[in-house]
């Protein structure tokens, strides 16, 4: 594969340590939220991805919907006992679906959540299977167990080590998932959250990597440290 004999990424990264403006009102929310909390953030690869299908599966709780608006932004509300969840973005084509997850903060009535491909590597390394096993495989039990503090900080160090690997500056970076993120489109500029998208997409692009095969890499390092791995 070019991806393999040109930048030899994969085995690369083998030897890592682990370590928008206003929006759409939830799709959901005529469906009364006792003291709900807010999820909301950015659903992006770079440039603003409209008209998405979020779907958030959380530890209590019914499925919640949304849909992505202006910029990518997306707001949905779930019970205050639901979190943690996880998430998945349909873009509206039916062609990609990238995944992240939501946690409490405190007792903040809101959440970000971003939906990007550096969310995609943090849930991949989370699971220690594909996300869309997570996704599946949401429960109490599950999420309790897999969405702590120490494993989250785990997953953000692992999707640095990708980027780095890839000959991108991380540096801009310090939370993948609630540092804040402009998208860009046809109305704004993109914000330096969204320029390290930008500069991983035309990495992958440069090397003939695609997504699949750095969530295939963090995968097997995520089991070669240990995870239980969940259904595929």
């Amino acid at each position: 594969m070019q991806w393999i004999t040109g930048l030899s990424v994969a085995g690369s990264l083998m030897v890592l340590v682990a370590c928008g403006g206003g929006g759409p009102a939830p799709e959901d929310a005529d469906a009364l939220v006792d003291n709900p909390v807010r999820i909301t953030g950015v659903v992006s690869t770079g440039g603003a991805l409209v008209e998405a299908e979020v779907t958030a599966r959380c530890a209590a709780g019914p499925l919640r919907t949304a849909r992505s608006g202006s910029g990518g932004y997306y707001a949905l509300d779930v019970p205050s006992d639901a979190l943690p969840c996880v998430l998945a973005a349909v873009s509206s084509d039916r062609s990609r679906t990238l995944h992240s997850v939501a946690t409490a903060v405190g007792d903040q009535p809101t959440v970000t959540a971003h939906i990007t491909p550096l969310t995609e590597l943090l849930v991949a390394q989370i699971a220690g299977a594909a996300p869309s096993g997570l996704m599946r495989a949401a429960s109490a039990g599950t999420l309790q167990g897999r969405l702590t503090p120490a494993n989250l900080r785990d997953a953000q160090a692992a999707v640095v080590g990708v980027l780095r690997v890839m000959g991108v500056d991380p540096a801009p970076l310090s939370d993948v998932l609630r540092q804040p993120l402009v998208a860009a489109s046809a109305v704004q500029r993109g914000n330096v959250h969204d320029k390290v998208l930008d500069a991983l997409a035309g990495a992958m692009r440069a090397s003939g990597a695609t997504l699949a095969d750095l969530v295939g890499t963090v995968i097997r390092r995520a089991r070669a440290l240990n995870h239980v791995d969940l259904p595929h």
